[in-house]
């Protein structure tokens, strides 16, 4: 990882390219994921004293040789403390997401990439410029939603577009913490092994499934525009 140039910040260090779109832009970034940092840290209290570096690449092929596998992806988080992601004119992949994987991996790496990046999902809030409730309404709807207890299966997971996946884990993930508290949540996140339903049970007091009836409704309750689910469906 030659020919970079590296700027610090608070919680941060910086590796872009000269005569990038970075290059312009780097000031505002900094200041755009130093409130990303303190927020994740606020919401879920915690004291995390290593600086993040962060890699801001060109293009998803840049991105991928640098994951090491030639696959071309717009970022990823490695612990215990990298992120590289791609920000060019037309694509900028920095915010909330892959800071809340390195942050949160400080307390737990829970073996479901759901929740994993549900929680990701949780800060981010929005996919392609819709709230992942949104999102969800808009799969019950067009009966595209995926129950919960297939997408705690990693091999269910990656069988969906992440599209789908990752907006209804965000949203479940924000329901969860509405319903009993951050503290419970990160216990939960802190204990869970491969048996997620009897870990759900036993912190949560529930079944997943009577749950997530719960969740649907609550989503159902909102309402939504169908106008905004056409809008949508011409995202997905």
């Amino acid at each position: 990882m030659n020919n970079w140039i590296i700027k610090e910040s608070n919680n941060y260090r910086f590796h872009y390219h000269k005569n990038s779109e970075v290059y312009q832009i780097i000031d505002e970034i900094i200041h755009n994921q130093e409130i990303c940092f303190k927020h994740i840290c606020k919401v879920l209290n915690i004291n995390f004293d290593t600086k993040i570096n962060y890699y801001l690449c060109n293009s998803p092929e840049e991105v991928g040789n640098l994951y090491g596998d030639n696959e071309p992806c717009n970022a990823f988080a490695r612990k215990p403390n990298e992120i590289f992601a791609m920000v060019n004119k037309d694509i900028k992949c920095i915010g909330y997401h892959e800071d809340t994987h390195i942050i949160s991996y400080s307390i737990s790496i829970p073996p479901q990439v759901f929740i994993r990046e549900g929680l990701a999902m949780y800060f981010d809030k929005y996919h392609l410029g819709f709230n992942n409730l949104n999102w969800v309404a808009y799969f019950i709807d067009t009966n595209k939603y995926i129950s919960i207890s297939q997408l705690i299966l990693d091999d269910e997971f990656y069988k969906y577009n992440w599209a789908i996946t990752y907006p209804i884990a965000g949203a479940f993930t924000e329901y969860l913490i509405t319903m009993y508290g951050i503290e419970k949540y990160k216990e939960f996140y802190k204990k869970l092994s491969n048996d997620f339903e009897h870990w759900f049970y036993k912190i949560y007091g529930i079944s997943i499934s009577e749950f997530e009836n719960d969740f649907i409704e609550y989503i159902n309750s909102f309402k939504s525009n169908k106008k905004v689910f056409k809008l949508l469906e011409d995202l997905i």
